[in-house]
């Protein structure tokens, strides 16, 4: 076989700094052209959101076309910047890589550039960038916020078709083995001595208190997995699914309350893609994507519509302007980053030299064998637990646990989930061309710092402890790992789904119980943004979940 060479690009800086890649950049020109061809639906992004949505579409041998903005992540989508050592592989692949993406350039080329929080514009969505940790929700995660038609036990139908074709997996090495997991056995020990309890999250997703577990990664077949991996190649089997990268969709072309088609931009201009009699949009652009596509269609807030159209939007004329309340309640996660010296000797993967192909051993038993260290991702254990603040509301954290630089040093990265009573506002910026936070969606409530406090105290406690070989490295102080938290990139509920009309007093819903838009005949969303509440872990699992929950609505409505 021949090896191509490595490209190598640009590191990212930070997480949250907006991405400075020209692929993303499309000309500002008014539509010029409208498309002869017609589809029965069209579906807008290409994550896994709307990846499942478009393969189902095509199972119906309904005519289908999925826009994605970004790129194709893999050889067989089209990428070309492959591994020194494997010229079918690029890093995305690798699961020993995803730490890596960063490092050589990835990330950054990946990322949107017109979002207030980090959001992925590629082919594969989130799951083509994140650290594959794959929870399956608890049943808690659908029964305490969510509508009739969507608690567990209408859901979980959905949740065995996902996992029948993507499970995720704890021992992902052909040879069944696990590679490098001092970690775990130093701190599950510990764990056991203070009352904790080992558990399988698959077999017990609800077991979220005092618990942990194997971690389980979204791989499949020794590579990064998702519905990239086990749904589009389904979908492009069927003649009547089309696929297109490198198209931003700018907005929903509709007569009043009707979707026609949408209005795209390449790098040749822009035109209009028309939907054929009866047919239907169906968002699939995120969090952050779908309320600004929705802001550019004359729907949400007036505020933001107008802005829209000071930046040279065409909206609909004022009359036909739904008044939806598109970008309030957005949810995600705060993280707190502690880490702690162990008498442990693991240390960071070298990723280093895996991508320049010097780590011939693990390279061997990966590329020749499918096992080893780089079948896995970065973590080692996965805990849960919860408490209950002063308002009587309980809520969950996730702590994913692996190692960072320095030999010994255990990261844990905790999560304040499920049960959170903070929300934020998008709106777009003055320009009207990216969203921005109004209000940022992190510990906005008394509730929230109060449970938040209490659980890094307990944190604190557990791994300031001389006895156990445990000592904090930086922040010690409650106060200050709770005013460093950072971004969990786990956005939802910016089109929330629900039965309180929107656009009535008090409404709080942008789409019903069948993921339609209010006021509108035939554009559906079907991503993280309808849903109401954070789920109790990682979102990948749970946003897939709900897409094909949500398009099988769709189909039969």
């Amino acid at each position: 076989m021949h090896h191509s060479p490595f490209t190598s690009l640009v590191a990212l800086g930070s997480l949250l700094a907006a991405a400075t890649s020209t692929a993303h950049q499309f000309p500002s020109t008014h539509a010029s052209s409208v498309s002869e061809e017609t589809y029965d639906y069209i579906v807008v992004g290409g994550g896994p959101s709307g990846i499942i949505a478009a393969e189902r579409i095509a199972e119906t041998n309904k005519k289908v076309l999925l826009l994605e903005r970004g790129t194709g992540p893999t050889v067989s989508t089209g990428a070309n910047k492959t591994l020194s050592w494997n010229d079918t592989l690029t890093p995305i692949d690798v699961p020993g890589l995803s730490t890596a993406l960063s490092e050589v350039g990835l990330f950054s080329e990946y990322v949107c550039d017109d979002t207030a929080g980090t959001a992925a514009c590629v082919l594969g969505g989130g799951c083509t960038i994140n650290y594959m940790v794959f929870v399956h929700p608890q049943e808690a995660d659908f029964n305490d916020k969510w509508p009739q038609g969507w608690k567990w036990s209408d859901v979980e139908p959905a949740a065995n078709r996902l996992y029948e074709r993507n499970p995720g997996t704890s021992l992902p090495s052909a040879d069944g083995k696990r590679y490098d997991y001092g970690i775990y056995s130093i701190l599950s020990g510990f764990l056991d001595t203070v009352g904790w309890k080992a558990v399988d999250q698959v077999a017990n997703p609800n077991e979220k208190y005092q618990a942990y577990s194997y971690p389980v990664w979204n791989v499949k077949d020794e590579k990064r997995a998702g519905p990239l991996r086990t749904y589009l190649p389904l979908a492009q089997q069927s003649k009547s699914f089309t696929l297109r990268t490198g198209v931003k969709v700018n907005r929903v072309v509709r007569t009043g309350s009707t979707a026609t088609g949408v209005e795209i931009q390449t790098a040749n201009g822009t035109s209009i893609v028309q939907l054929a009699p009866n047919g239907r949009v169906v968002l699939a652009a995120g969090a952050m994507g779908s309320p600004h596509v929705l802001f550019n269609s004359g729907i949400g807030p007036q505020a933001e519509i107008a802005k829209a159209q000071s930046a040279g939007i065409s909206v609909p004329a004022e009359k036909d302007w739904i008044s939806l309340p598109v970008g309030a309640g957005i949810k995600d996660h705060p993280i707190f980053l502690v880490n702690v010296q162990s008498n442990g000797t693991f240390s960071l993967l070298n990723t280093t030299s895996v991508v320049a192909g010097t780590d011939t051993a693990d390279i061997e038993l990966y590329d020749e064998q499918d096992s080893g260290i780089l079948t896995q991702g970065r973590h080692r254990l996965v805990f849960w637990t919860s408490n209950v603040a002063s308002d009587n509301v309980t809520r969950f954290y996730q702590g994913s646990v692996g190692a960072t630089t320095g030999e010994g040093v255990i990261a844990i990265t905790a999560y304040m989930t499920h049960g959170l009573t903070s929300s934020g506002t998008l709106v777009l910026n003055d320009a009207g061309n990216a969203t921005v936070f109004e209000t940022v969606p992190y510990l906005q409530t008394a509730g929230d710092r109060e449970a938040a406090t209490d659980f890094i105290q307990q944190m604190v406690d557990y791994y300031n402890n001389p006895a156990a070989n445990f000592s904090i490295q930086g922040y010690t102080n409650v106060s200050a790992i709770l005013d460093s938290y950072t971004a969990g990139i786990h956005f939802v509920g910016s089109n929330k789904l629900g039965t309180d009309d929107g656009r009535l007093a008090n409404g709080t819903s942008v789409v019903d119980t069948n993921a339609k838009v209010y006021g509108m005949d035939n554009l559906y969303v079907v991503d993280a943004s309808i849903h109401p509440d954070l789920p109790t872990g990682n979102a990948q699992a749970i946003v897939m979940v709900v897409a094909e929950a949500a398009i099988a609505k769709i189909l039969s409505a």
